[in-house]
């Protein structure tokens, strides 16, 4: 993960502001916190926290129309939201944008819709596997 992560962040960071690059970014940069460094192999970066914050605006926030998106982050803030800010705020607006890709994706998000799409594929692919199965 970690060589995705500076990958993705050094195209971020050159201006590269394409769909792909952001939302994996996203998931990187939130695996910084989300599972321990000898689960994912990357290194402490003080800087994550304030990149998910920026991506997540990059996206539009709550406000985005991109229902992929909305449905990763909402899971992410609702996994972690003390993380994030405030944790009432945070779990409050997880609730939001959760709701909000499935107003914009009625039918859910599907394993398939996430393969071949690298670590974040797989994590996302996962959690809609599950989801299938409850």
């Amino acid at each position: 993960m970690e060589e995705d992560y500076r990958e993705f962040r050094e195209k971020w960071e050159r201006g590269t502001r394409d769909r792909e690059c952001a939302i994996q970014l996203l998931y990187l940069a939130w695996m910084h916190w989300a599972d321990p460094p000898f689960v994912t192999g990357m290194s402490d970066d003080p800087d994550a926290l304030e990149l998910w914050h920026q991506i997540y605006q990059w996206f539009g926030g709550e406000g985005s129309t991109d229902p992929e998106f909305l449905h990763v982050a909402g899971m992410m803030a609702h996994i972690f939201p003390w993380v994030l800010g405030p944790e009432d705020e945070w779990a409050a607006t997880a609730k939001r944008l959760k709701s909000r890709s499935f107003e914009l994706q009625p039918n859910g998000f599907t394993a398939e819709m996430f393969d071949g799409r690298g670590d974040y594929g797989r994590y996302f692919a996962h959690q809609a596997r599950f989801r299938a199965s409850n």
